[in-house]
């Protein structure tokens, strides 16, 4: 059995947690995907269908809208300003 056609069981609350919620913008289609495949393995009815579907579209708007950052002060301070002071004299040769 190659790669592709092995299944994997949908993952606990817990390990689904995890995967979802270290998604990046960038990863989050490939994120998405992973969850969609898992709920396909699933009966319509199954009770964990409703997570995985807002998992999916949760997902969906973090790839397309980005994440946005919160206002407040910036985590590090204000550096000083990187240009040097004017050398007094004539420039080096």
């Amino acid at each position: 059995m190659s790669v592709r056609e092995h299944t994997y069981p949908v993952p606990s609350e817990a390990e689904l947690a995890q995967m979802v919620g270290a998604a990046t913008p960038h990863f989050a289609l490939q994120v998405r995907d992973r969850v969609a495949s898992l709920a396909a393995t699933l009966p319509p009815d199954h009770p964990r269908q409703a997570e995985l579907t807002a998992h999916v579209a949760r997902l969906e708007a973090l790839a397309l809208g980005g994440e946005a950052g919160e206002d407040g002060q910036a985590e590090l301070p204000a550096r000083s300003s990187l240009a040097l002071p004017p050398r007094d004299g004539p420039p080096p040769a």
